[in-house]
This record gives C-alpha cells, structure tokens and sequence, in this order.
C-alpha cells in the first residue's frame, strides 16, 4: 500500500466503510473479535457488546480465519454462509514487525444472489423474447424492478419492485407514457432502434439500479420494450467499526490491502494520496507513476474530480478500468469537520470473470447439493397421512384431532403408547400434514444403537475423527433431516450422556460433528416417542428432567387396542387389503367365527400384532385355496383360547380328564362355529369325520 500524509487513515476509513455491499471483521491474534461492522452486526441479530471479545467461531462459522492466523496466508475469495446469506469473502493475516498480530475477514459481495443477477445481466443474451413468457419469470421476483411499455411507449406492464422505487399505485401509472412517470427514460429509443441496451446505472427517486433495457418483438415486429432492474440501495446503511485497535495503522493496510479489491484516494485537489496494489497492477503502474500525480493524467476517465465537486455518493457505478475490462465501483467524498478534504474510489467488484467463476462453483454445487436433497427426500419420505389412520374411537378420533392441529407448529412433540400402537404412523402422518412435508422425514431408534455410535449417527463426524473415518466426514441424521423432520424412536433408551447432548441441540439449534469444530445451523422439528413412562423414570433419576420437560411441549398419548376394540372389524378389513396387495394374494373376508376370535383376545403387541397375525392368517387360507379367513388360520389364538379352557377347569381333576375336557369344549365350539355341520367341524378341528362321529359318541353330543 502506498500512501501520502495529505489525509489522515482514520478519515480514509471513515469513507471506505460506508460500503452496503461490504462488512468487515477484525481479529486479534488470539482469535477474538476486536472490531466488527454494523452490516454484519445487522445481519446475525447481535449488538456489538454481544460481538467484541468474542471468539470468531463463536460469532460467525468462518472456520478459515484461525487458519489465517496460523499460517499467515491470505486466502483466496471463497462462499461464506452467514446466517442464511452466502457472501464472497476474503481473508488477509495483519502483520507487525514481522508478526501475525490479527486477521480480517472482509467480504466482496453482502450476498451471492446480487452478485449473480449482476453477471446475468453482464452477459444478457441477445434474443426476442415472449412477452408473457417475460412476465411471468419477472412478476413473481421482489428483488427485480421491471416496466414494459406497448409500441406508443405507454405503460403496459409493472411491478410492486418498480412501483414501490417510484413510490407511485399502479393505477397512476398504467397506460401513462413513460416519458411522464420517468423522465428521461431511454425505452423510447429502444422502440425506435431494436437495439438492446447495455448494462446502464439508472436513478429513480434516489434508488440507484443496475437496468437493461430491450425490445419485445411479435413476428419479427417491436410490439413493446421492457427496462428490468436490480435494485442496489433501497435504504441507505450506516456502518460504524470502532476505533483502531493498532495505532500504525496495521489494521487499516490488512483490509485495504486486498487482492481482491482496488481502492484510490485522492485529496481535494485531485492529488492522489493512496492506491493499493490490486489498482496498481490492475493499471498496470508503479507506484511512483501514480501517488502524487493527478487523477486523471493516471486514470483519465475518473470520476473522482466530480465527486470533490459535488460531494455526492456513487454506488455501484459500472467503470471501464481498462479496455475489455469493467468492473463496479463505488466513490464517495472523505470529508473532516464537515468539509470535503478528499475522496475515494474502491471497487465492489474487481474481476468480474473471478466473481463468475465463483458463481460457477457455487451453482455447481448448488446443483449436486439439490441432488443429494432430493436424494434424501426420495429415501427417507414419510408415506403416511391422516387419512390412512384408521379408526371411529371417540377417544382415537379426539387424538387425530389434536394431532392434525399439532401438524400445523414446528413445536417438539412426544407421543407415547403401548409398542405397536402406531406412533411412527402418527409421526409420519403429522410430517406429511405439516409445512415441512416437502422435507425429509428421518427416523433413527434409539434403542437400536450402542452408546459409541448413537452419537455419530445423530450428529456425523468430521474428517479423520477416529481411525475408519470416512475421508470427508460423514453428515448425521439431524443434518440430512434439516428443513423436515427427525422421528426419535425408543427416546426412553436413551443413555444418559447422550441425553445431555440432544438438550444442547434442542435448546441452541446447533449441532457439531464428532472431532469437528464448527458448529451448524439446524432447521429440524424433533417428534419422540417411547414406550416407556418418563414421569417414573425421570423420578428414578433414569432420564433428565429438563430434557423431558423440553420435549414434552406438546404430548399424545395413543390407546392400546385393548381400549378400541370398536375400531378392530374396520382395522381388520383395512389390514387385509393392505396385505392382500402385499402378498400378492386375494383373500376377501375374515369370517364371522373368526372375526369373534379375534375379539376376544386381549391383544398385548397391539396393532402390530393384528397385522402379523393377518398376515400368518392370509397366508394359511390362499395355502389352502381359501379365499376367507377361518378360525383355523389363528392357531395361536386357538392355542390361547384352549389354555384358558385348561386353566379354568377343575384342580382336583386328573391329567387324562383335564385334557378330556379341553378337547370336549374344543368340539363344542365348533360345533357352533359350523351350526352343527359336522363335516365343516371336522374340518375346523383337523380331523376326519369319523373321528368326530366317534368322539362325539363319547361325550355324549351325539
């Protein structure tokens, strides 16, 4: 950097940070923030006491910036996420005396997307484009401004962006000529010449936009032309930064010493009195062949002197450094006590073939990160809904109810029920109904994992975290569910210090990997759900009361199917359809015989069970080229039903006479079954005909 005593740094700097495309951070050696702009400050929603002294990982997940400090390279501009917003960054170490004494972080671009839209319009295709096609790509977007007029040059076509820039209504300005809403305007001369005009910086009520303006052709005729926009500045920011940390001015050269942006000042008389190196080489000068000279017997086309002149303030002005070379530039007045002593012009944008190349990488990635994410959303979707919940339980019905309206909040939910009483049907079913369906829908069991994995497939791990380590790192559940939903199956299995984590992760949002170091920002709603009683086991000090307390927001408690037997002809119809489809079968009914077996048994593994049984059931009467369930296809259940016959017999009875009885009660039922059809009894009971004639000669049923 090459500087003249003309204009004192701090007078410099005051000018220079009034940037609102640009923040700064500034770090000691140790890491800690020491100065911070009020752009970044807006941006992560923290005052600047809550920001200084901080350590830099602890404010912002810029996990380069203690590489700087370590290595005292300067890094190359690179895609930073701060707080949703990804920015172009560059780092630069701040030396002393040959020491690393700090860092900056300073960005070229307050956000990718104008970056992106620049480029589009530096490189706007020539073509004739459809005119609805135009309006419907442009109406929908609040960042661009857009205005058609028809062949007349009256107003045809605008946007709230545009309207809002002119602080007019649209009925004052539909079907005005264009000349007398904006004055000045060039789409006149586009309908008179065809020709699509270049990029071009245009005011309108004190708002400065980058516009292009082109013809819309019908059939090869000008129908119209339309002037499209980016709004730059639609609110003018202050930024502050506090005073300099280092009295030499050390701070001062490691952020206007960037490889990435160009800065010039000059003072009132046009001297120039400091131009970086990035402008130098950019110029192809020395520095002797600039500093001390006249602006603009160094950069003939300046615009400085206009702004010693007037004191006004260019924001991102498109500047023809050099032939073939445009790059964006913002100039404003340095002033001291109120009066103009100098002027600056650094640029927003340096190399705008870097910026594209940056934008490549990132749409790249971009592409390969929707890939993954539809990926994701392909292999973990939840395929259940309400509508699939079957069931006209008043107490069942009531818990839909409350679960639909549930659906609509991101609160953490606890379900809790008797195992196979359907609490991932629900989970998936409140996912699905909820704004995250589009979202994956993630289920991890508790229970399932040993305690040494259940972290890292909860949370992922970081590259060479322990030997056998994916190269890379590997993403946890919580980061392939962002934006849906993670379903914490068995959360009563939990251990203890795995408890403790998920609190931390609930509480703050943020996860970090196993032998990682930067924390990350989730977007997750977590559905638990457990079999177990919490309440007695946070009393046995089996799991944490907090944690307990934290998940149990919102709670729904699902009824075994003991306490819906109402629901279990309807379940069973459904469960027969679903398996039949399953199973490649075409098994029609369940039988009333059967139906009432089913009806009395107590059901202890609840829906699950039903189905399993089903399941046995199908398969036993297609076996036997039946196409309706009998009794004869639940042997467990008839195994029950004949253990409790055994059970309630006489004690003092023998062996011989127990099982006498078990076998008589067993031919009764039957019997009754099959409305004393013997034959069909026979069958039931597996036996041939004669046999039952001659056990019913012996029990006297004959």
């Amino acid at each position: 950097m090459t500087k003249s005593s003309y204009i004192e740094l701090s007078n410099v700097m005051d000018a220079m940070i009034e940037n609102p495309h640009m923040f700064f951070v500034v770090v000691n050696a140790e890491g800690k923030l020491i100065s911070i702009s009020q752009t970044l400050l807006d941006l992560l929603g923290m005052s600047r006491e809550e920001a200084l002294g901080k350590y830099i990982l602890d404010v912002i997940p810029d996990g380069k910036l203690p590489e700087v400090l370590k290595t005292g390279r300067i890094h190359d501009a690179d895609v930073l996420w701060v707080n949703g917003h990804k920015t172009i960054v560059t780092r630069v170490p701040i030396v002393k005396n040959g020491e690393i004494v700090g860092a900056v972080c300073s960005s070229l671009f307050m956000d990718i997307s104008t970056a992106q839209d620049l480029l589009d319009r530096f490189n706007m295709p020539v073509q004739e484009p459809d005119l609805d096609l135009v309006i419907n790509e442009l109406v929908a977007n609040p960042s661009i401004g857009y205005i058609i007029v028809d062949s007349n040059a009256n107003i045809t076509h605008i946007n709230q962006t545009y309207l809002n820039a002119l602080g007019k209504k649209r009925k004052e300005v539909i079907g005005r000529p264009i000349t007398e809403i904006t004055p000045g305007s060039r789409l006149p001369e586009i309908l008179a010449t065809g020709k699509i005009d270049t990029v071009d910086v245009w005011t309108v009520n004190n708002h400065s936009m980058l516009v292009n303006r082109l013809p819309i052709k019908s059939n090869g005729k000008i129908v119209g032309a339309i002037a499209h926009t980016l709004v730059l500045d639609t609110s003018v920011h202050k930024f502050l930064m506090d005073k300099l940390q280092e009295t030499d001015g050390g701070i001062f050269e490691g952020l206007i010493e960037n490889p990435h942006t160009g800065y010039v000042t000059v003072d009132k008389h046009g001297i120039i009195t400091l131009i970086n190196k990035t402008m130098l080489d950019a110029l192809n000068l020395e520095e002797s062949e600039a500093v001390g000279k006249y602006i603009l017997d160094v950069i003939p086309n300046s615009k400085l002197p206009e702004i010693l002149a007037t004191g006004r303030t260019d924001r991102t002005d498109v500047f023809t450094l050099s032939p073939g070379r445009d790059i964006l530039v913002d100039r404003m007045p340095i002033k001291k006590d109120g009066e103009i002593i100098g002027a600056i012009a650094h640029s927003v944008i340096m190399d705008m073939s870097e910026v594209k190349h940056l934008i490549q990488k990132l749409q790249d990635t971009q592409q390969e990160l929707n890939f993954y994410k539809d990926a994701v959303c392909s292999i973990y979707r939840a395929k259940w809904r309400f509508e699939n919940l079957i069931g006209q339980n008043y107490e069942f019905t009531n818990i839909i109810t409350m679960a639909k309206q549930f659906s609509r909040t991101s609160s953490t939910l606890l379900i809790t029920g008797e195992s196979g009483t359907g609490k991932e049907l629900f989970a998936q079913a409140i996912h699905n109904a909820s704004p995250r369906s589009n979202g994956p829908f993630i289920r991890i069991n508790c229970a399932a994992l040993p305690e040494n994995l259940l972290e890292s497939e909860l949370f992922g791990y970081a590259d060479g975290a322990f030997t056998g380590a994916k190269k890379g790192g590997k993403p946890g559940k919580f980061e392939l569910a962002n934006g849906g939903t993670i379903f914490l199956d068995e959360i009563g299995d939990m251990p203890m210090s795995m408890q403790t984590k998920l609190l931390t992760v609930l509480q703050e949002k943020v996860i970090e990997r196993v032998g990682g170091t930067t924390p990350i920002q989730i977007n997750v709603r977590v559905i638990a759900a457990t079999n177990r009683d919490l309440e007695e086991m946070v009393r046995n000090h089996e799991f944490r009361d907090d944690l307990y307390y934290r998940l149990n927001v919102v709670q729904l408690k699902l009824p075994p199917l003991r306490k819906r037997m109402d629901d279990l002809p309807m379940l069973t119809e459904d469960l027969i359809k679903r398996l039949n489809v399953k199973l490649e079968t075409s098994v029609e009914r369940i039988s009333d015989q059967a139906m009432q077996l089913l009806l009395n048994y107590h059901w202890p593994g609840n829906i699950r069970e039903l189905e399993n049984l089903l399941e046995r059931a199908i398969n036993l009467a297609h076996m036997n080229n039946r196409n309706i369930i009998e009794p004869v296809d639940f042997p467990s259940l008839y195994d029950c039903a004949g253990e409790q016959i055994f059970l309630a017999s006489d004690a003092s009875q023998t062996l011989p006479e127990r099982l006498d009885d078990l076998e008589k009660q067993l031919i009764m039922q039957a019997l009754d079954k099959t409305n004393g059809n013997k034959t069909q009894a026979a069958n039931l009971l597996g036996i041939h005909t004669s046999a039952l004639y001659r056990k019913l000669k012996k029990y006297n049923l004959d």
